[in-house]
């Protein structure tokens, strides 16, 4: 369970921010759209950002990538003098040479015990770790749980024994603390690994494999995927992978073409095939099946969406998804998103986080002012980032978030009347 994460001087974003799931004191879809962490914390199920083009939306899905990346893998995967390759922000000559800092908040539970709340953080250069921390809240207190500076390390004796049992000489400069105590077996830190490790991010705009394809054979989430198809009404009755010989016809150069079938002489593919119901005048008569070739972009995309969301809402989880609606239609993104919101659909508080530019979606109906961020660039091309709880003048929670948004009363719009003026039309 996400509580906030912090970015500076990551790519487009120059300052410090932070994107936060700490719900507010607003009883508006309280029940729904929020759940209860604890007495003390509520957290919200969705969050989503708008902004104009460029503005710095995907930078945040990357930052946290990035993070979580090095946070898991720099440890194992990277060698001696390998560059951590931190993407800074290069326009300023105040901030090009700079580290970048990162921060997570979140709560995580090991099962029959409450949950915890840790907060880890880095601070990267090019080539080294320059900080790098872990704290928990202990009986309503946070303690350290260990703190780098360099490759100076300090342990806690109570709190993480675990590190006190890794070879200091083992752990690179450019290697997280944190990674190098999950392979040394350490409890904690390789809990926390594991749960950044599926920790969903992903892009609409980008090719998604179709999971469902890879998974064993599992009646019950074939229903269900068929079941999320039906929901978004697209008369799909059944789907199948299938081994197709691999047809080699369409490599030009024949001498190559000869070596592949040479090496390759009961090569395979394979390939999804969507069945939709066969009908002979109004009755139906069987299901004629569709290579996915064949199938819209949108098809493909939810079909490929579907087992993770499913298995998020069924397990609970995070799902950060950047153009999250690129390809479908507003009302299947508005009514996912229902789902995530639902108590009931949504039993584990799985978590979804989403840029889109439907803002047919934005109401108060559907979102909460907390719950609803912005992202944009000022003059020096440095982006900002804030919610619609945030304004100093508050809005109004009955307000028509959409029609004030497309008049430009938050601002996170493109300037049109700009873009006429340089192309010589005002």
């Amino acid at each position: 369970m996400l509580v906030q994460f912090t970015l500076k001087n990551f790519c487009s974003f120059r300052d410090e921010h932070t994107i936060s799931f700490l719900a507010s004191n607003d009883k508006n879809l309280r029940d729904d759209n929020t759940f209860q962490v604890n007495s003390k914390t509520r957290l919200l199920r969705t969050a989503v950002l708008y902004g104009a083009n460029a503005s710095g939306k995907t930078n945040i899905f990357k930052a946290l990538h990035f993070f979580l990346q090095f946070a898991v893998t720099s440890g194992p995967h990277m060698q001696k003098g390998d560059r951590i390759g931190i993407n800074p922000f290069i326009l300023s000559k105040s901030t090009v040479n700079e580290p970048s800092f990162f921060e997570l908040v979140f709560y995580h539970a090991v099962e029959g015990r409450e949950p915890i709340r840790y907060r880890y953080g880095l601070q990267l250069s090019q080539d080294h770790v320059i900080e790098e921390y872990l704290y928990a809240v202990n009986n309503l207190k946070e303690v350290m749980l260990f703190y780098r500076e360099g490759q100076k390390i300090e342990c806690s004796l109570t709190n993480f024994k675990e590190g006190l049992k890794v070879p200091r000489d083992t752990v690179r400069e450019n290697a997280s603390f944190l990674s190098v105590c999950a392979q040394t077996n350490g409890e904690i830190a390789g809990r926390i690994i594991t749960y950044f490790r599926v920790i969903g991010i992903f892009s609409g705009n980008e090719e998604f494999p179709p999971i469902a394809m890879y998974m064993k054979p599992n009646d019950e989430m074939h229903a269900r995927i068929i079941n999320f198809l039906h929901f978004a009404d697209l008369q799909i009755d059944d789907y199948q992978k299938r081994k197709l010989p691999v047809d080699f016809a369409g490599i030009a150069d024949p001498e190559f073409r000869d070596f592949l079938k040479s090496k390759m002489p009961d090569g395979y593919s394979e390939k999804l095939f969507f069945g939709h119901p066969l009908y002979d005048g109004n009755e139906k008569i069987g299901i004629q099946y569709i290579p996915e070739e064949e199938e819209s972009t949108g098809t493909n995309k939810l079909f490929s969406y579907s087992s993770v969301i499913l298995d998020v809402l069924s397990k609970g989880g995070v799902l950060f998804a950047d153009e999250f609606d690129s390809s479908l239609h507003p009302l299947i993104v508005e009514n996912i998103i229902k789902l995530f919101n639902s108590p009931k659909d949504n039993p584990h508080n799985a978590q979804l986080v989403i840029s889109c530019q439907s803002v047919h979606i934005m109401t108060n109906k559907l979102f909460r002012r907390d719950q609803i961020w912005f992202c944009e660039k000022d003059q020096h091309g440095a982006s900002d980032l804030y919610s619609l709880f945030d304004f100093d003048e508050p809005v109004r929670k009955d307000a028509s978030y959409n029609k004030n948004y497309l008049k430009g009363k938050y601002g996170a719009i493109p300037a049109i009347d700009e873009i006429r003026l340089h192309m010589g039309e005002v």
